[in-house]
């Protein structure tokens, strides 16, 4: 090793010891340049008309985090999530909501107080290549509160370009993973240093990828200090949670990133939800406790909704479970309350507003999301159908920047909408330049789901009457369906 080389390394050591080592991506609405050719649309997940990127955004720079701005969110699921998954899977899902839940108001969170990491590994599950459906729940929540994966963004792509004299292919590579204290880009993550190793041109076809990787070659290519920020399997490339892994708790970055995003001194201006209104409160029951009236300019008191100012972040999020009518399979609408603290002319106002709630907010849902024949399968895990956000960068003054923005509550319809795949097993076969598996013997099966934790409990499998004993024999009697069974 050279002496430059050294001396770089002892510096890039002595940084990380100097640092706190924790840092965070964040998840938007896609920018103009968030194209295909730079690979913001390569990974699997169906996006909806006009999206890219993670789910249907991208990754976020400082100062541009999107954010619930409501402080109850209500989710549901929907028949065909209960029809495949069964109750026992949503009772799985509601764990997930159960933690978060937990989470104490975000100034008062010490993310020190996290573990680096929090994936464990059940065995039996692994042997079977099942996803947990708790854990992947949990990181989608996540990305649907601001967080997105920063294994897939430490390092991305901002531009390409090509030249002809000489003929070559140029980049642009920036960060979007930031230490909260400093809010500086950096290259850490749960503690360990990241880098990227090489630009993938045509890892689709027109598209190009960056792919980055930890610098130490014994951190098991990242699996080992995973942010649960990272382990959506729609985010595709680099997602971090491994077949038969789960999460155990949320870790420092991930509660690092939440803190930066809902902190109280985080001060963006807002407008209220779009649905949203002023009320004198709660109908038959009388005012919500702390309603004040706002005062219109001609100094009369009226019920007048301050819209536009400046909010802070609102500390904590709770979530609601609500179901449909178990009678007709409708949602039973209902109206949620809640008081809105606004920063205008100098003052801080508290007005008490309401919003109709005729859908969940996140609903749960599964259906078979492999898509047409075009060239292009994977194995998609989830999908996003919907995706809520709403660009303040104007009321900000910063009008051209992505953010900051508010992720909006329902209206009318769910804000978001994750689907499992339902598609049931799936036979893979394939063709290679030196051998081919073309028959039901060395096909491999993939997409079962389970729910299954660090105990000695058999784990569960989905779909809803499947059996794990069932894929077991398949293994242990070298039955048709796995690439090493004997013909």
């Amino acid at each position: 090793m050279s002496r430059f080389a050294k001396t770089l390394l002892m510096a890039a050591a002595v940084c990380g010891a100097a640092s706190s080592a924790w840092a965070f991506s964040m998840a938007g609405p896609s920018a103009a340049w968030m194209t295909h050719r730079l690979g913001y649309d390569v990974n699997a997940t169906p996006h909806p008309p006009g999206g890219a990127g993670v789910g249907n955004g991208g990754p976020m720079n400082i100062g541009e985090e999107y954010r619930l701005s409501v402080p109850v969110i209500y989710y549901s699921y929907t028949p065909d999530f209960l029809n495949y998954f069964g109750p026992g899977g949503a009772e799985e899902i509601d764990k997930v909501f159960a933690l978060l839940n937990q989470l104490p108001k975000v100034s008062s969170i010490n993310p020190d107080a996290y573990p680096l990491t929090s994936q464990r590994v059940n065995h039996r599950a692994a042997a079977l290549a099942l996803l947990d459906l708790r854990s992947i729940a949990l990181s989608s929540v996540l990305e649907t509160m601001g967080l997105a994966n920063p294994a897939r963004f430490v390092y991305t792509l901002r531009a390409r370009w090509t030249t002809s004299t000489p003929d070559t292919t140029n980049y642009f590579t920036i960060r979007r993973n930031f230490d909260p204290v400093s809010w500086l880009p950096t290259s850490y993550i749960n503690g360990q240093l990241w880098t990227y190793t090489t630009i993938i041109d045509e890892i689709l076809p027109g598209a190009s990828m960056v792919i980055d990787e930890p610098v130490d070659p014994l951190s098991y290519l990242g699996f080992l200090n995973a942010p649960v920020a990272s382990g959506n399997p729609g985010q595709g490339f680099q997602t971090l949670l491994i077949p038969g892994g789960f999460w155990t708790g949320l870790t420092r970055d991930d509660v690092g990133g939440l803190k930066y995003i809902y902190r109280a001194n985080n001060y963006n201006v807002e407008n209220t939800p779009t649905n949203a209104t002023g009320t004198l409160g709660g109908g038959p029951w009388g005012a919500p406790p702390g309603f004040t009236n706002v005062a219109n300019t001609n100094g009369v008191g009226s019920n007048v909704v301050i819209t536009t100012g400046v909010r802070t972040g609102i500390e904590k999020v709770k979530f609601v479970r609500v179901n449909f009518d178990s009678l007709f399979g409708l949602f039973e609408p209902f109206t949620n309350h809640w008081t809105d603290m606004v920063i205008t002319n100098g003052g801080t106002i508290t007005q008490n507003l309401e919003r109709p709630v005729v859908a969940a907010d996140i609903l749960f849902d599964a259906a078979d999301l492999q898509g047409g024949d075009d060239g292009t399968q994977g194995l998609i895990g989830l999908g996003y159908t919907t995706q809520a956000w709403s660009n303040n960068d104007g009321l900000n003054g910063l009008a051209g920047n992505l953010g900051p923005g508010i992720v909006e509550p329902g209206a009318g319809g769910p804000a978001f909408v994750i689907t499992f795949n339902a598609v049931n097993e799936i036979l893979y076969n394939g063709i290679f330049p030196s051998f081919s598996f073309l028959d039901e013997l060395t096909a491999s099966r993939f997409l079962f789901w389970g729910s299954f934790d660090g105990s000695t409990n058999t784990p569960v499998v989905y779909p809803i009457g499947l059996e794990i004993q069932d894929l077991e024999r398949q293994v242990l009697q070298r039955e048709p369906g796995f690439p090493w069974a004997s013909p």
